[in-house]
């Protein structure tokens, strides 16, 4: 039994205790007061009924609040003393245990057991009345009518009481859920500010990253200049190259990390489109000979495929520029199918470099723990992968991520709608 239903149970008790108590004195009183001049036979069995129902009512109301099953016995017990008592002394209280097991049946047991322990004690009282005689069919009527009534309102007062408790039930499990509901937002919250926050770590660093990168190349190129015995006009003139060079990555790298800004805002991401030129400034500021190699058909990508190429094509060629030298060479493979889109960058050094290459490859594969695992973790986010890998005299990456041609266009169609 329900801890609600128990307390119910129990709290229905100290109001019908008293009911009952005075319902079995009203009951011996009026039988007692019948019995004078009554057979011995009759005062006996009318003895006997009232014992027999009081003890059901006291089983009843001292009995514990969990027993239905003896709850239910003690007062068919006490209906069909009732029973008893009517067909002997009509016209006394008798009756009026009967009504008491009516209503304690439909307060206490199924409606469906309960209807039908009372059918069989409803049909026993009318049983009892046809065969002692002595009430007119109106006065029949009246007590039946009575029967049903207290029957009623019995029921009516479990279902209420039935119906209190599962509006109780429910309001808890209503609480319950929106506990868990604000469990779950709290940690929807938190698991998206650190998306947000892994996000950022990756812009940031792939665009400092390849700004500082060509930096560092750039000043190395300065100082090996400068330190050159006899540096004539001619080195002058290389290290003015250079310090345009340097200027030149500072303002791309301040105009990227303006773009990258936006995109944060919401404004257009840096995508495949922008492939070309990224090559062109590798080849410029690195001296890296880097090619873009279309395959299939270009079409639109959703904006963080797109950015993923983008970041992945960059990366790369930023080691490049740093582990293979100046003379390296690096080749684009850009690929469309009806799945998806598949970049690969592949570099090979110079021979003199090749040794030194492959001793770095280890490093390559983590370039301070955010390069190519930072790309890594972009692909698996959107579904894809990463792989890089020695290639010959040089490194090779490889990323593959999903961009089914009907999703590709419906994104492209959006976003020319939101322009």
């Amino acid at each position: 039994m329900p801890d609600g239903e128990f307390l119910a149970i129990a709290g229905l008790r100290w109001i019908t205790t008293p009911v009952c108590v005075a319902v079995v004195i009203v009951a011996v009183v009026g039988v007692a007061a019948a019995l004078p001049g009554a057979a011995a036979v009759v005062i006996a069995t009318a003895a006997t009924a009232l014992l027999a129902g009081a003890a059901g009512v006291a089983v009843v109301v001292l009995g514990p609040a969990d027993a239905p099953a003896a709850d239910v016995t003690a007062l068919i017990v006490t209906g069909l003393a009732g029973v008893v008592l009517a067909g002997l002394l009509p016209n006394t209280p008798g009756i009026i245990l009967v009504y008491l097991a009516m209503a304690g049946l439909a307060m206490r047991a199924q409606l469906r057991v309960a209807s039908v322990l009372g059918l069989v004690i409803f049909g026993g009282l009318n049983l009892a009345y046809l065969l002692a005689g002595k009430l007119s069919v109106a006065d029949l009527a009246s007590q039946d009518l009575g029967v049903v009534f207290v029957f009623a309102v019995g029921a009516f007062t479990q279902s209420a009481r039935i119906s209190q408790e599962r509006a109780r039930q429910a309001q808890a499990r209503a609480e319950d859920l929106l506990a868990q509901l604000k469990v779950s937002q709290a940690a929807e919250a938190r698991a998206a500010a650190l998306t947000e926050r892994t996000r950022l770590a990756r812009e940031i660093h792939d665009i400092l990253a390849h700004s500082l990168s060509g930096l560092i190349l750039a000043l190395d190129t300065m100082e090996l200049l400068g330190r050159q015995p006899g540096a004539g006009p001619a080195a002058m003139e290389r290290m003015l190259e250079q310090v345009s060079r340097c200027q030149r990555i500072a303002r791309d790298g301040l105009a990227e990390t303006k773009r990258a800004i936006a995109a944060l805002r919401g404004d257009d991401l840096p995508g495949p489109d922008l492939l070309e030129r990224l090559v062109r400034e590798t080849a410029a500021s690195t001296g890296v000979r880097a090619e873009l190699l279309v395959k299939g058909t270009p079409r639109p990508l959703p904006a963080e495929v797109g950015l993923a190429v983008y970041r992945t094509a960059q990366e790369a060629l930023t080691n490049t520029a740093k582990y293979a030298g100046r003379d390296a060479t690096a080749e684009l493979r850009l690929g469309y199918d009806g799945e998806g889109v598949e970049l690969v960058i592949e570099d090979a050094s110079p021979a003199v470099h090749a040794g030194q290459a492959r001793r770095d490859d280890a490093a390559r594969l983590t370039f301070g723990g955010y390069g190519l695992t930072g790309m890594r973790e972009r692909a698996e986010l959107l579904g894809g992968s990463l792989t890089a890998g020695p290639a010959g005299d040089g490194f090779a990456v490889r990323l593959r991520l999903p961009a089914p041609a009907e999703e590709a266009g419906a994104a492209g169609l959006a976003g020319e709608l939101a322009s």
